[in-house]
C-alpha cells in the first residue's frame, strides 16, 4: 500500500477567487524579457550554456519534476505529509498545485533559452563562427526544446508552440494549445534536424548525434512507431566504441560521464542536485521526503528480481531510503542526473522487436541488461510474456527515474496496475495560473 509513512487522506484546500484578479494580471510564462543581443559565436555559446542550466534548476530535472511524476507510480512515496506531494500520490492533483506552476515555467524558460539560441545562429555574422560551429550549436538548442517538449506532452498532453523567442507582450505572446500530435510532430523535426546538425563526437553532458538518435528512440517507442525505435536504438547500440554497459550496476550512480551514459546533466556544488536530498533521511543531510514503497523495497531486495541493482536502496539504523542519488551527505548535491543511457536502448529495441513478432530477438535483448544485473536469462518466450518482462525490468532498472508512470500510461496498463481508471488523470492539469491569464487555452478534462 502507498502512503505508509503518513496518517490520514489528502486534504484538499479550496482555493479563493479573491485573487483572481491578481492571476489575470501576471503575464504567461513563455514571456522572457529582452535578451542581450546574441551577436557574436561567444554570446551564443553562453547562451547555449544558459539554455543548458535551464534543465537542471530545482523546479525542472533538478528535483520538483521528477519527482511529480515518479510519487504517481508505484515505486515511489510521499515519506511526509506535504499536502502537493500528496496530490500526485493519490492522483488528486490541484491546478492551483505550485509544482505544476513552476514545472510549467521553468520548461518554458527552457524551450525559450533554446529559441533564443537557434534564432541568433542562423543570423549571427561572426567571423570567428565556422559552418560546423553554426550547425552544431543549432543541433544542441534543437535538441533541448525537443526534449522540453517532449516531457510536456508527456506530462499535460498538448501545449502551446512557442518556436521563435518571445520578447514584448503581443497577441502572440497568448498562445492556444497545439494537439498532442502537433507536439510531437514538432519534437521529431527537431531531433531529425538536430541528428543532422550535432557532431558525432561524444561529450556525455552536451548533447551530440547519438543522443538525439537516442532520444528519437524512445519517443518513437511512445508513438508506437517500432521500426523506427528499433532503427535508432540500434544506431547507439551500435557504436559500442563510446557507449557500453558499465560493471558492476553502481558504476552508473558512483561514475560520472561512465560508458553507459549517452547523455547526462552535469551538477556541482554550485548548481546542485536537490534529489539526494529528498530521499535520505536527516541523518545522512536529507529530509526523507520521498522513497520507496513496500512492493519496491520488497523487489530491491529479492536477489533473483534486483540483483545487484539491489544498490538503489540503501538501509541505515532501521531506516530504509532510496539510494540512487548520494551526494546529501556533506551538503554537495552535485550528483549528475541521468537523461539517457544505455540500458534504456536495449529495452526500448526489446519492447519493439516484440512488438514486430521478433520475440526471441527481443529476448536478447531483455537478457543483457539482466545479465548486467547478475541475473539468469528471462523465462519469457512469448509476445505477450516478453512485453511483461520488459516492464518489470525497466521498473527495476529504472526505479528512480521518471520512466514507469509514464510507462504505464504508453502501455494502457495504468489501471490494471495502479487501479486508476479515470483516464483523465493520465495527464497533470494545465497551471491555474496559466488557465487564467491565457484565454485561449482550455483546462485538461476532468480538472
Amino acid at each position: 500500500m502507498k502512503a505508509k509513512h503518513y496518517i490520514g487522506a489528502i486534504l484538499i484546500a479550496s482555493v479563493s477567487l479573491s485573487s483572481c484578479k491578481k492571476f489575470l494580471e501576471i503575464q504567461p510564462v513563455n514571456q522572457i524579457g529582452e535578451e542581450v543581443a546574441l551577436t557574436t559565436k561567444e554570446r551564443i555559446q553562453r547562451a547555449l550554456t544558459g539554455a543548458y542550466s535551464r534543465l537542471q534548476v530545482i523546479e525542472y530535472y533538478g528535483a520538483e519534476w521528477p519527482n511529480a511524476v515518479w510519487l504517481s507510480d508505484d515505486n515511489v512515496e510521499p515519506y511526509s505529509a506535504g499536502t502537493t506531494d500528496l496530490q500526485f500520490d493519490g492522483h488528486a492533483v490541484l491546478a492551483s498545485s505550485n509544482t505544476m506552476e513552476i514545472t510549467w515555467k521553468s520548461m518554458y524558460q527552457a524551450i525559450n533559452a533554446a529559441n533564443n539560441v537557434i534564432d541568433a545562429a542562423g543570423k549571427v555574422s561572426d567571423p570567428a563562427m565556422t559552418d560546423e560551429d553554426r550547425k552544431n550549436i543549432l543541433g544542441q538548442a534543437q535538441f533541448i526544446r525537443a526534449l522540453v517538449y517532449f516531457d510536456m506532452v508527456r506530462t499535460w498532453g498538448g501545449v502551446p508552440l512557442v518556436l521563435t523567442p518571445t520578447r514584448g507582450l503581443t497577441d502572440e505572446s497568448f498562445p492556444a494549445r497545439s494537439t498532442v500530435d502537433q507536439v510531437y510532430a514538432q519534437v521529431v523535426s527537431d531531433l531529425t534536424a538536430a541528428e543532422s546538425n550535432l557532431p558525432s563526437t561524444v561529450n556525455r553532458n552536451i548533447a551530440h548525434k547519438k543522443a538525439a538518435q537516442a532520444l528519437r528512440a524512445r519517443v518513437a517507442l511512445y508513438q508506437k512507431d517500432w521500426a523506427t525505435a528499433e532503427s535508432m536504438a540500434t544506431e547507439v547500440i551500435n557504436a559500442s566504441t563510446d557507449f557500453s554497459l558499465v560493471m558492476p550496476f553502481e558504476k552508473i550512480i558512483t561514475e560520472k560521464k561512465n560508458t553507459e551514459s549517452i547523455f547526462e546533466l552535469d551538477y556541482n556544488q554550485v548548481d546542485r542536485n536537490e534529489l539526494s536530498a529528498y530521499f535520505y533521511p536527516t541523518a545522512k543531510g536529507g529530509y526523507y521526503r520521498t522513497g520507496p514503497t513496500d512492493a519496491l523495497e520488497a523487489l530491491l531486495k529479492d536477489p533473483l528480481v534486483a540483483g545487484t541493482r539491489s544498490v538503489l536502496l540503501a538501509e541505515e539504523g532501521g531506516v530504509v531510503f532510496g539510494n540512487r542519488f548520494r551526494k546529501a551527505l556533506g551538503g554537495t548535491k552535485d550528483d549528475n542526473y541521468p537523461i539517457i543511457r544505455l540500458a534504456e536502448m536495449y529495452l526500448i529495441r526489446a519492447e519493439a522487436r516484440a512488438n514486430q513478432d521478433r520475440a526471441t530477438e527481443g529476448v536478447e535483448d531483455l537478457d543483457v541488461v539482466r545479465d548486467r544485473a547478475g541475473l539468469a536469462g528471462t523465462n519469457a518466450t512469448t509476445k505477450d510474456e516478453l512485453l511483461l518482462a520488459i516492464e518489470e525490468e525497466r521498473r527495476i532498472e529504472f526505479a528512480f527515474e521518471p520512466h514507469r508512470w509514464f510507462d504505464l500510461i504508453r502501455t494502457n496498463r495504468v489501471n490494471a496496475v495502479l487501479g486508476v481508471s479515470d483516464s483523465k488523470k493520465y495527464v497533470f492539469p494545465i497551471p491555474g495560473t496559466e488557465v487564467l491569464t491565457n484565454k485561449k487555452i482550455e483546462q485538461n478534462e476532468g480538472y
